[in-house]
């Protein structure tokens, strides 16, 4: 007579191993817990953007930008430090084309993150990838790069939708707030544009002298072209942050900052 066999100890181990990496932020569309998942790796991110936003807020108010336009910026581009850049150019009075120009420079790095994150994600519907290019920042880049295999669609939307609505809840307290606070308090906050890009950039010049002379380069080409060039502060910018990137595709290691598991991947 024939007599079933029990499952042995082994196999039913790999039966919950197969069982959990299912319920894992790498499995196929993912569900509700990779979603809560996702927003609370992305709870810091969430916190700072909306912080930031404020500054952008306050700053397009104080620029002349209507409620609408200055939402519509944060809506529909997400570009955090561009942003801030922009609303510079247009206070120096740079042409509409050279602003878009260098807006569309520096965020060029997003077209090298967002092939990495596609990589990342267990992409089911092409669908997916169109949504999920758009939220694609340097933050949720780290956060969803440092998590060991592939994150689920709904793990990295939450990774970008979270901080999304961060920034822009920022953004419209920043500018409706602005109304109520004193002149010179808003005018103060001019300076968080600086301290946001010396945020970003230092932490690049700790990391060597090919990162400082990339840097230095730049700023020294901007600087020029201000006071000798008639060609004005926008195609300075466009030329200076050109010149930048050329000289740091020279000096700077192309293995530089990336992980052992980022080459994985």
């Amino acid at each position: 007579m024939r007599q079933n066999k029990k499952p042995s100890k082994k196999a039913d181990t790999t039966a919950r191993a197969e069982n959990i990496r299912d319920k894992s932020p790498g499995s196929g569309e993912g569900n509700p817990r990779d979603f809560t998942r996702g927003l609370k790796d992305a709870l810091p991110i969430i916190f700072g953007y909306f912080s930031a936003s404020i500054a952008f807020g306050l700053l397009a108010r104080n620029s002349s930008l209507s409620l609408w336009e200055t939402q519509s910026f944060s809506l529909f581009t997400f570009t955090g430090a561009a942003q801030f850049m922009a609303l510079n150019l247009i206070n120096t009075g740079v042409s509409g084309p050279q602003i878009v120009l260098a807006y569309g420079l520096l965020n060029l790095r997003y077209t090298l993150m967002s092939a990495a994150v596609a990589k990342k994600v267990d992409f089911t519907r092409f669908i997916q990838r169109l949504l999920l290019a758009f939220g694609v920042t340097d933050e949720n880049f780290a956060v969803t790069t440092s998590n060991k295999g592939q994150v689920s669609p709904a793990y990295q939307g939450a990774v970008e939708l979270g901080p999304w609505i961060g920034w822009n809840l920022g953004t419209l307290s920043g500018w409706l707030f602005g109304s109520i606070l004193p002149a010179s308090l808003s005018a103060a906050m001019v300076a968080s544009l600086y301290a946001l890009f010396m945020a970003l950039l230092l932490p690049d010049l700790k990391k060597g002298m090919p990162w400082i002379l990339t840097a230095a380069s730049a700023a020294g080409v901007n600087t020029i072209l201000e006071l000798f060039s008639p060609l004005g502060s926008g195609w300075s910018f466009v030329i200076a942050m050109m010149s930048g990137t050329i000289l740091g595709m020279i000096l700077i290691p192309a293995t530089a900052g990336t992980t052992s598991d980022e080459v994985e991947v």
